[in-house]
């Protein structure tokens, strides 16, 4: 597929997939990849883009044109509008990411050009590359450095069990509520079993939110210690033998000791890899940064050379008059 440059604003869409905090996550190869796998599509003012219920097989990226978002809670519910996307936006991502039917219609509200690229390419070249995955034990440590918890589930599921401290967004308004979370903490993203948390955290970090997910949701949680309490009739059979629980005790005690030395010693290693993937990350996301100031540096030289090749044609025909 050829892009073509154009000699639009610093809001044509390319510039602004350039400027797309996911885009800036990506190495500079994906992105070239990317382009080349582009596939052009159109659509007429009133056509439905992607209705809600169907199966999602593409990301979109719209090149020129305005669409609208709907959603039917209920098959007899009134549509409720929830947002409206102009040229450099994209969408279809959520059922890419989570594996379940659209959520959402999306109908051209003016005669629209889009830009697709195929699930298999999305998975690779976008989703693998920007999604940030932790460890339960590696949340817990991120909550005391202040890191949030959001649980993107519905109202039912959380108040039927939920992590001590988190707050419930679903996922369903969470884009309504983009504007009332904060951006100064990281945000650790729940859901059921970890695929609704993928496309939660897309869209926050497409909104110039720090976010990551926990792996496997609530299903891969380890429910603390209220599990871990002994059997009754285990119970039962050590009070019976008060002897037995000295010498046990007098044996497990310099073990627990050595155990709790390694936890130590393992949790400092943990902290000092956890830093230095920070560290990573960070000169990381400097490069990609310089990288993309690169591009967009070269693209505005190459406008402003045309721009002065055309100024200096006019200024000779003036001259010659």
């Amino acid at each position: 597929m050829l892009i073509e440059e154009t000699q639009d604003d610093a809001d044509d869409w390319m510039t602004a997939l350039l400027r797309s905090p996911i885009f800036q996550r990506l190495p500079p190869t994906n992105l070239q990849k990317i382009l080349m796998t582009l596939e052009a599509v159109h659509f007429s003012k009133g056509e439905i883009i992607v209705g809600q219920g169907s199966i999602g097989d593409y990301y979109y990226l719209i090149k020129n044109g305005q669409c609208e978002l709907t959603r039917r809670p209920s098959p007899i519910a009134k549509e409720i509008r929830l947002a409206q996307l102009a040229t450099g936006d994209t969408f279809g991502e959520d059922s890419l990411l989570s594996d379940a039917p659209r959520n959402v219609t999306i109908t051209a509200l003016t005669d629209i050009s889009l830009l697709r690229l195929n699930k298999q390419h999305f998975v690779s070249l976008i989703k693998e590359p920007s999604l940030t995955f932790v460890t339960y034990v590696e949340m817990q440590a991120a909550i005391k450095q202040g890191a949030i918890v959001l649980d993107v589930r519905t109202p039912d599921d959380y108040e039927n069990h939920h992590l001590d401290g988190s707050i419930n967004e679903p996922f369903f308004s969470l884009r309504m509520q983009l504007k009332t979370l904060n951006r100064d903490q990281p945000i650790i993203v729940v859901c059921g079993d970890g695929k609704t948390s993928e496309a939660a955290v897309f869209l926050l970090l497409r909104h110039k939110i720090n976010a990551m997910i926990l792996i496997g949701g609530m299903a891969g949680v380890n429910s603390g210690p209220d599990h871990h309490i002994a059997p009754a009739n285990d119970l039962k059979v050590i009070a019976d033998r008060p002897e037995t629980i000295r010498q046990q005790h007098e044996v497990q005690q310099p073990v627990e000791n050595f155990i709790s030395i390694q936890d130590n010693q393992t949790r400092l290693l943990q902290s000092e890899i956890e830093a230095l993937k920070m560290i990573n990350q960070q000169l990381n996301d400097k490069c990609m940064k310089l990288e993309f100031d690169k591009q967009l540096a070269e693209k505005q030289a190459r406008i402003l050379h045309k721009q002065l090749e055309k100024l200096t044609q006019v200024l000779d025909k003036l001259k010659g008059e």
